[in-house]
């Protein structure tokens, strides 16, 4: 692990801000959190990092790069997170484009899998895959798991709870993994294909290894968790677990860190994480082995730039740890997937929802059309 680590800024002032007086302060508060003058008295400037890079990109807009020394973070990925946005999430005009992943090397471990462990795992060497959620909450057990049988016939390649699906009375946790890992057996043996179930396993943060562990016990195939519920460096914990179920992150509960970002138009200031960052780069460094996003012209704000700004986050070789699937969902359409198909490549994995559920020809069939269009 690096002595630094890089974080890039995109900092926007307000007319007539001097930017030097800005990033000084950054500087201050995310590390000793007192005034400059106290911190050069008591012989603490190292703590405050240093300025690598500055350019002025615009009106009012500058990028600036820090350099962070690696022992503000200790060694513990909370406390980085806490170094990296912490007291200025509080403040306005400052995102985050940028860290340099290669100083934490031996900090983040990345998933467990990626992008080409899940393909030799699952012995599916080239095409993009397929997911789909059971869905809505307060289905019974029995019904859910008619849902996982059907989309199993249909060869879906990976059935996962909806995340609002937890621990609710109408189909417990235990039970209802027992049920939709029985399901996928059956449709197996009239097919030949195992499609693969990945039960949600958020929950109050103490219980979450617990329901890891029973998940695996109970037959799952991977597991869904949503990491800014739980706590970040919790996922991190369980990509390096001796369990080892592929862990697929929802961002459900992120929205807060990028809405400035994704809102943003001329003239206004710019807040939280760039997209691509938070959802390929931060949740692939904590081990998530496939990131939710909510894909372009779907039910969200999302735009295609960003979306394809998440996707190479997500799959750039130049970050020393395995890649991970991204996962646009949130509104795709049937009708649509060769264009996303085109547009996102064959290392993706297709998150599709209501347009299966609504389809006339019935679950089973639109799933095999689904898988059809990827060349299943």
């Amino acid at each position: 692990m690096s002595d630094v680590f890089h974080v890039t800024y995109l900092l926007t002032l307000e007319p007539g801000d001097s930017p030097e007086v800005h990033v000084r302060a950054l500087q201050l508060e995310q590390s000793a959190e007192l005034p400059g003058s106290v911190v050069t008295s008591l012989g603490m400037q190292h703590v405050t990092g240093s300025v690598t890079k500055q350019e002025q990109i615009g009106e009012n807009r500058y990028r600036v790069t820090i350099a962070w020394p690696s022992g503000n973070h200790g060694g513990e990925i909370t406390q980085f997170l806490n170094v990296l946005f912490g007291n200025i999430s509080l403040k306005r005009g400052i995102a985050i484009t940028e860290i340099r992943w290669e100083d934490a090397a031996g900090l983040f471990g990345g998933p467990a899998f990626g992008i080409e462990g899940i393909r030799r795992k699952w012995g599916v060497p080239e095409r993009a895959l397929a997911c789909t959620a059971l869905k809505p909450m307060g289905c019974t057990t029995a019904r859910l798991a008619d849902l996982a049988y059907r989309f199993a016939l249909g060869g879906i390649d990976i059935i996962k709870d909806d995340h609002g699906l937890a621990g609710q009375p109408s189909a417990p946790f235990p039970e209802r993994v027992r049920a939709c890992v029985d399901a996928l057996d059956r449709a197996a043996q009239k097919t030949g294909h195992r499609s693969r179930y990945f039960p949600n396993i958020t929950t109050d943060p103490h219980r979450v290894t617990e329901r890891y562990e029973q998940a695996a016990e109970l037959g799952a195939d991977g597991v869904l968790l949503i990491p800014l519920l739980t706590g970040p460096a919790l996922m991190h914990n369980l990509a390096r677990h001796v369990t080892e179920l592929p862990i697929m992150a929802h961002p459900a509960f992120s929205g807060t860190f990028v809405a400035d970002v994704l809102t943003n138009r001329a003239g206004e200031r710019p807040h939280g994480f760039e997209p691509g960052l938070l959802y390929g780069g931060l949740m692939r460094a904590l081990g998530a082995d496939f990131t939710i996003y909510p894909n372009t012209s779907g039910r969200f704000s999302f735009r295609e730039e960003e979306c394809a700004s998440i996707n190479v986050h997500a799959r750039r070789p130049d970050v020393p740890f395995a890649s991970c699937f991204p996962t646009p969902g949130g509104g795709i359409q049937r009708d649509r997937m060769s264009v996303w198909l085109q547009l996102y490549g064959r290392d993706t994995t297709f998150l599709m929802g209501g347009s299966l559920f609504e389809d006339p020809s019935g679950i089973e069939a639109a799933s095999r059309a689904f898988m059809e269009t990827l060349g299943a």
